[in-house]
């Protein structure tokens, strides 16, 4: 599974921050659109490094939520170097069956 360079940029922040974000502090202190943060920070929970809350606004208006890390950095980085041994491990397989079925 890829990660994006917006997923990265919102890790990195949330690393260095060490603290719960709402999506908009991620909007302006990274310079994100709404949307952008809504999809990276889907994919992130998705992967079970990020989790939130929803936090309930005083009188009326939408909930908003409060994201916080679930995992250290070593975690993250042992995850992505698994996946991405993987798929060198496949790129291999595929290039051997090329180079056999090119032999003759």
């Amino acid at each position: 599974m890829e990660i994006s360079e917006k997923e990265l940029k919102i890790l990195k922040y949330m690393l260095k921050t060490k603290k719960q974000v709402t999506s908009k502090e991620l909007e302006t202190k990274l310079k994100l659109r709404q949307p952008e943060v809504s999809k990276a920070m889907k994919n992130l929970c998705n992967r079970e490094w990020v989790a939130y809350k929803k936090i309930k606004k005083e009188g009326k208006g939408r909930p908003y939520y409060l994201y916080f890390l679930k995992v250290s950095k070593d975690d993250i980085i042992r995850q992505l170097r698994k996946e991405i041994e993987k798929e060198i491990k496949q790129l291999n397989e595929k290039m051997k069956k090329i180079e056999k079925m090119l032999e003759g």
